[in-house]
């Protein structure tokens, strides 16, 4: 059994947590006088067609306190003293609206409509993309930190196909794309894994055997309400971010004044595969009396279908370069045609009884089919050669074919209860994701070999020059076959306790809160593998490419030659018996269970005083961690278990302010804390020792990683005209400690006898600092043909700072490095028309290039980098009356290619082209 000295023992942690409840649970007793007998005063904010407005901040200025209304565009004010108030209401683009109201008892207002004076009338309606815009631009605006919001429309739609793609149109956001769709979401630079992505503030489980990042693509966006990326985390939110926190809002019935449903069928068109794919959505909502309580539950449910046809044309290195002779060892060029299926069901009830007391359920259900087939020609040259010169060499044609599972599922089960001044909430949440590969064709290899001949072309796109019987399917032989059968599961499960009391006082309102939070998380990743070699012993008679026919390659990027049947190839292995060709050791090495168990508690205060709000207070998490997994021993040939157990504990202080300059002009800043715990594949606990003529080589993972920490700056000034804006400038800055990242410890220590033992550890420290510039303007008030028009840019200039280091013949050695993953400059631009018939957006998403990661500690040259991308995007809609909708969608107008480059530009590691894609659908409402 492993232990880690330098974490914190498990019972001393333990005391640590229960200090910190009691010491929570007393201060929120201390501030506990009770007041005398007040009111209640609630209402619910609508415009002119009774859309309930979200993101409202609706304000008692005698009071110095103010409530921001949430999705159903209700607020809340307890324990108010009796008297007479005016009450102020404030939402982007619309001038402040004022009501006076006189409380002797608790008082309902019913409905306020918000409204402004356009051509004399007044009015609000929220449409399409200004309505997106107003809700998500308010939510920003009166939020207690720095966030960045996409949400729906009116029609529940977001203004791209998933919503990965949604968020990288906001500041300091970017994606992170498979197969030119967009998955991962970056923030401020930072990779997925240093992020969190959380189901109405329940943590997803991820279904990747490696990744804690969650595929935001997984989630159709139809059975979404919001997407809230948090930057300054408080301490009532549960730590694992650096970059932010992804919070997935669904939908509820409440979040409408009536009844309401919707469908929709789309079809799409890829022109890299000449496919059309077809994808429909529905949703229903509607509130209903239950037992004598009017308008008591709400009920919301939603479904989703795509299969979307398409695929890709690939030529890559992997960095199999010598750079200082610009000579190549070998290249592969691949052709992928994938069917990517999704559904997606949500049903989610609130009960809401006469009173203060809120039950609700959340539930997600998502599956993501990935079948994929993939076409290659791997040219491997005797020796690393120069474009255009002559060798000898070896050509294999590779076939893997594929179907992977996704799914992810997801409860949670809440109430809450307003009792006068105080206010509590319990909530239990599940989520659970796995992956599944059943019995896969991983590698199917025929190979034909030359005395000379081969040789290639081009820098980015690569060309395979070869004689003539390159494309000859007779002269391939069938050399090798390699069957895999993968599964990953992950669960987590939590539950979570929030107590708080609002005071108010002359100098202001305080809000005192207090929680708890327990969560069990575990990740268990199989693997068993079939190795199908020596075949011509085995019996089997079909051993040329020809025996699998298929016609030739459809690939863009140059002359492929003939495609292997995938089919065919495994029912000709089905005659033989399948234990025969077990590999022990990859069926086994990868295998391995990570069980984490954390606890947490926090107290934080949030006081408003007339222009001011400040949180501040600070977290404690405990967490526990149990691995297991294998050692195998190459020079004996024998397995050995891996076993480690081991703690930490974190504390974690914050202070979050926002001072009000004007009602137009505010100012923003912060000191927060922040952690991320390692990956999975970082911590499995896998030991693989080999030798070879002498050479001790090693490769494990280290499940005694600390979590990676950081003190987190910001600091900012947001400028909201009358008209739908905003004018922003963040500056931010990451003071990281143990940063991870891999590295070779061969030369010291109890590796001293070994020439490469690569692991990962905890290392020096890294800075990430930056800018965040962001403009969305309403073009009001030039002419009424410029009042239709909605235009949005962002800016984020970033530089990170970090060291690595490892050994060499003892010696410790050093270089820097940016962190991986992080662009120096990403940027978005959109111009939008809006009137009652159509809707028309241009879109720009541009990233800079990042480092993807280092292959040579001691080399720089060798260093593999993402190139520069920049995608345009087009969507129109248009309105034949207010119940149907039509739509076109045309996605990377440019036919933008990814690519990754080694070291500089001209030395390929992957070029991949995507090509364009059209939608076109139609959206049906009861609106």
């Amino acid at each position: 059994m492993q232990t880690n000295s330098m974490q914190t023992n498990s019972t001393q942690a333990n005391k640590l947590f229960r200090r910190a409840l009691l010491a929570s649970s007393i201060s929120l007793i201390c501030v506990s006088v009770m007041s005398a007998q007040a009111a209640e005063l609630t209402g619910r904010v609508v415009d002119n067609r009774q859309v309930l407005l979200s993101g409202v901040q609706v304000s008692i200025p005698a009071l110095k306190i103010s409530k921001v209304t949430g999705h159903d565009g209700r607020f809340v004010f307890s324990n108010l003293p009796e008297g007479q108030y005016q009450l102020q209401f404030s939402y982007a683009g619309v001038p402040q609206q004022k009501s006076d109201v006189s409380l002797s008892s608790d008082q309902a207002m019913g409905d306020i409509t918000l409204a402004k004076v356009e051509s004399g009338i007044e009015k609000l309606e929220v449409q399409g993309q200004l309505a997106s815009a107003g809700k998500a631009l308010s939510q920003q605006r009166f939020a207690s930190g720095i966030v960045s919001v996409a949400t729906t429309d009116e029609l529940g739609q977001f203004p791209d196909k998933n919503v990965s793609e949604s968020l990288a149109r906001l500041a300091g956001l970017s994606v992170e794309p498979d197969q030119g769709e967009g998955r991962f979401i970056r923030v401020r630079g930072l990779a997925p894994d240093y992020n969190t992505v959380t189901y109405n503030g329940t943590q997803l489980a991820a279904p990747e055997s490696g990744r804690r990042a969650v595929a935001l693509d997984v989630i159709p966006s139809d059975l979404l309400s919001s997407v809230e990326v948090t930057k300054t985390i408080a301490p009532e939110q549960a730590a694992g971010s650096l970059g932010g926190t992804v919070d997935i809002k669904s939908i509820s019935a409440f979040d409408r004044s009536h009844d309401f449903y919707s469908f929709s069928a789309e079809g799409s068109y890829n022109q890299q595969q000449s496919e059309t794919s077809p994808k429909v959505s529905g949703l229903y909502s509607s509130i209903f009396d239950v037992a004598g309580d009017k308008d008591a539950l709400g009920v919301a449910l939603s479904a989703s279908y795509a299969d979307r046809k398409f695929g890709s044309d690939n030529v890559e290195t992997g960095g199999n370069w010598e750079i200082e002779d610009e000579a190549l060892a070998k290249f592969e060029q691949r052709q992928y045609q994938i069917s990517r299926k999704r559904m997606g069901l949500a049903l989610n009830l609130d009960y809401r009884p006469e009173g203060d007391t809120d039950y609700y359920l959340r539930t997600l259900y998502s599956k993501f089919t990935d079948d994929e087939v993939r076409q290659s020609v791997l040219t491997e040259f005797e020796e690393p050669v120069q474009a255009g010169t002559d060798s000898a060499g070896e050509l294999v044609r590779g076939i893997k074919a594929r179907e992977e599972t996704q799914t992810i599922s997801a409860v949670v089960l809440g109430m809450q209860q307003q009792l006068a001044d105080w206010q509590w909430k319990a909530e239990v949440g599940a989520s659970k994701a796995d992956e599944k590969t059943p019995f896969s064709l991983a590698d199917g290899q025929f190979k034909q070999e030359f005395d000379e001949g081969l040789s290639f072309s081009g820098t980015d796109k690569l060309q395979l020059l070869a004689p003539e019987s390159a494309y000859s399917a007779e002269d391939y032989e069938l050399d090798e076959v390699e069957v895999a059968d993968t599964f990953t599961e992950e669960k987590e499960k939590n539950a979570k306790f929030d107590l708080s009391r609002e005071l108010l006082q002359s100098w202001g309102a305080l809000e005192v809160k207090a929680g708890v939070k327990w969560s069990d998380r575990s990740k268990v990743a199989d693997e068993t593998l079939w190795l199908y070699e020596d075949l011509e012993d085995a019996g089997l008679t079909k051993l040329t490419l020809a025996d699998y026919p298929m016609g030739n390659a459809d690939y863009g990027l140059g002359r492929f030659g003939p495609a292997i049947n995938p089919g065919l190839l495994l029912s000709e292995l089905s005659t033989l018996d399948r234990d025969d060709y077990l590999d022990p050791v990859e069926s086994q090495i990868n295998d391995f269970r990570v069980d984490e168990e954390i606890k947490a508690a926090y107290l934080q205060g949030n006081w408003q005083g007339e222009n001011w709000q400040v949180i501040a207070g600070s977290r404690f998490e405990h967490d526990q961690r149990d691995a297991v997994g294998s050692k195998y021993d190459a020079t004996t040939e024998e397995f050995s278990p891996q076993l480690y157990s081991g703690s930490e504990s974190h504390w974690l202080p914050a202070v979050i302010s926002r001072y009000s300059l004007s009602d137009q002009t505010q100012i923003r800043a912060a000191i927060t804390s922040s952690l991320v715990r390692p990956s999975f594949a970082q911590l499995a606990p896998a030991f693989v020792l080999e030798e070879d003529d002498g050479d001790i080589e090693a490769s494990f993972g280290n499940p005694a990683l600390e979590a990676l920490t950081s003190t987190n700056l910001d600091l900012g000034v947001e400028y909201y005209p009358d008209k739908l804006g905003v004018m922003s400038a963040m500056l931010f800055y990451k003071d990281i400690k143990d940063f991870i990242y891999a590295t070779d410890l061969a030369g010291q220590g109890e590796y001293e006898d070994f020439n490469h033992a690569e692991t990962f550890i905890n290392g020096d420290d890294a800075t990430l600092y930056g800018l965040e510039l962001n403009y969305v303007q309403q073009l009001q008030g030039i002419s009424e043909f410029w009042d239709h028009w909605l235009v949005s840019a962002n800016l984020t200039l970033s530089r990170s700072d970090a060291q690595i280091s490892w050994f060499d013949d003892g010696e410790l050695l050093t270089r820097d490095i940016d962190l991986p993953s992080q662009s120096d400059k990403t940027a978005n631009m959109a111009i939008g028309y809006e009137d009652n018939s159509w809707s028309l957006r241009l879109a720009a998403n541009y990233k800079s290039d990042y480092l993807v990661e280092v292959s040579e500690f001691d080399d720089p040259a060798y260093d593999l980098f993402s190139d520069s991308q920049l995608q345009w995007d087009f969507s129109a809609k248009w309105k034949i009356d207010p119940a149907v909708q039509l739509y076109f969608n045309a996605v990377n107008l440019t036919d933008e290619p990814y690519y990754n480059y080694t070291g500089t530009r001209a030395f390929n590691a992957q070029y991949e082209e995507y090509g364009r894609t059209f939608a076109v659908g139609i959206q049906l409402t009861n609106w």
